[in-house]
């Protein structure tokens, strides 16, 4: 019996799904004065983030709320059950999206302008997220925390201590300054740093994809990177070999002030010079 459940689920889930082809989305919108947030969380899931730092006075949440059904009437059903909340906190905006459990596909996706200077902690599913700040800001302060899966994670312009990760997904990282952690599976990890300090460290990981530093000239630090298959890299830089075989380099660029680790699998890494 259970080699019979084993084979026939994949098609009664399949089943199901076919049942909800109809989708409604349904937007809105909600604003809180910027004044005194210094920190914003936001949760959802199946859903996409974009936040975008700015000179705004007020912080603005634009939610897409979608659901699936057989219909119209009972798409919009369901939808009623995707609810979207939030809360101030000790200077924190806590903005979610609650999801309800069951056999049909929901979501809720978040587009929500901030402050230049504030904390991020992102939270999805099944979704992209993206922090940058907009044309008349230059860059977006504050320390970050991004969590996804199957979902790109970009960050551009950004100074402050980030940890993001992803599955199944690329991170491409622009112009940050500051200590950075990211890791993902089946993707690859593209980062540009624009400043490094020597307390600040960088920590980058994936499976299945290629890894490509870009570091500030005047960066001092040890630099350790492991593949299994693929070439290590570093270029246009002075560098001092502590270890070098095909798969594992430790390096010293400087006097060493910030440690780097790298790790990846099937996959080249390239340490360079930024221009």
């Amino acid at each position: 019996m259970k080699h019979l459940v084993r084979r026939f689920l994949p098609v009664l889930l399949l089943a199901v799904a076919c049942l909800y082809t109809y989708k409604l989305e349904a937007p809105e919108n909600h604003t809180c004065p910027a004044f005194g947030i210094t920190a914003l969380s936001a949760t959802t899931q199946n859903g996409t983030i974009e936040v975008t730092g700015s000179q705004d006075t007020v912080i603005t949440v634009d939610v897409l709320k979608h659901a699936y059904g057989r219909n119209h009437e009972d798409a919009e059903r369901y939808l009623a059950d995707v609810i979207y909340s939030d809360t101030v906190a000790g200077g924190e905006l806590r903005v979610k999206a609650e999801i309800p459990s069951g056999g049909r596909p929901s979501g809720a996706s978040f587009t929500i302008t901030v402050p230049e200077t504030i904390d991020l902690s992102l939270s999805t599913t099944n979704g992209a997220v993206s922090i940058t700040p907009d044309s008349g800001v230059p860059y977006l302060v504050g320390d970050i925390s991004v969590t996804t899966t199957n979902g790109r994670v970009e960050l551009a312009r950004t100074i402050g201590t980030a940890s993001v990760s992803t599955t199944n997904a690329p991170l491409e990282v622009q112009f940050h300054s500051g200590t950075l952690y990211g890791a993902t599976t089946n993707g690859a990890i593209d980062c540009d740093l624009a400043g490094l300090g020597p307390i600040e460290d960088v920590g980058l990981a994936t499976t299945n994809g290629k890894v490509t530093l870009l570091l500030p000239a005047d960066v001092s630090a040890v630099i350790e990177a492991t593949n299994s298959t693929g070439m290590i890299m570093i270029y246009d830089f002075t560098v001092t070999y502590e270890t070098q075989t095909e798969h594992h380099v430790r390096a010293r660029i400087g006097s060493g002030a910030s440690d780097i680790t790298i790790n990846t699998t099937n996959a080249d890494v390239v340490v360079r010079r930024r221009s």
